[in-house]
């Protein structure tokens, strides 16, 4: 019996880790056109239709929470800094997060959307030749934040351009 109750907790604690439960159904989107990729829980989020011009997909959970991702090309010649420096207004006013890396940042923080207070995580990283931009955006409801942090860990782990 002992040996039960320690695989389960070990189980529990692995999930707990990973930030996935045990009835979460993780797979992973691609896409062609721009070799953005990202892995999701597709128990939780449903994935949109494509739009028109392929650059990327919209999912969405139950509870409002959304991912985007997306690739686009780099027709300004952007720069880290230059990128970051484009994101300003309302939208960021509560930023409480900021990291960079030498091809990627990531900023995060509250903001309304539909007049609810909500957390936002966005990630962008510049290929390796600066020929296109990777980004991929989450936000979902404040009141779910111990459900949503583990997923959003895990997906922007395994968020990546070319």
């Amino acid at each position: 019996m002992k040996a039960i109750l320690t695989a389960a907790a070990l189980a529990w604690l692995a999930a707990a880790v990973s930030g996935a439960s045990a009835d979460e159904r993780w797979t992973t989107y691609a896409n062609d056109r721009f070799g953005t990729s990202l892995s999701y829980p597709a128990d939780v989020f449903d994935m949109q239709p494509p739009p028109e011009n392929d650059d990327g997909r919209m999912l969405v959970a139950a509870d409002g929470a959304k991912i985007l991702v997306f690739g686009g090309y780099n027709i300004d010649n952007e720069t880290i800094a230059s990128k970051r420096a484009s994101l300003k207004g309302l939208d960021y006013a509560l930023t409480s997060y900021n990291a960079t890396g030498r091809n990627w940042f990531v900023v995060s923080g509250h903001r309304a959307i539909a007049g609810l207070d909500s957390i936002f995580y966005e990630k962008y990283v510049i290929s390796a030749a600066s020929e296109t931009i990777h980004s991929l955006i989450v936000t979902y409801p404040a009141k779910s934040k111990a459900r949503y942090d583990p997923i959003v860990d895990r997906v922007a782990a395994s968020f990546t351009g070319p």
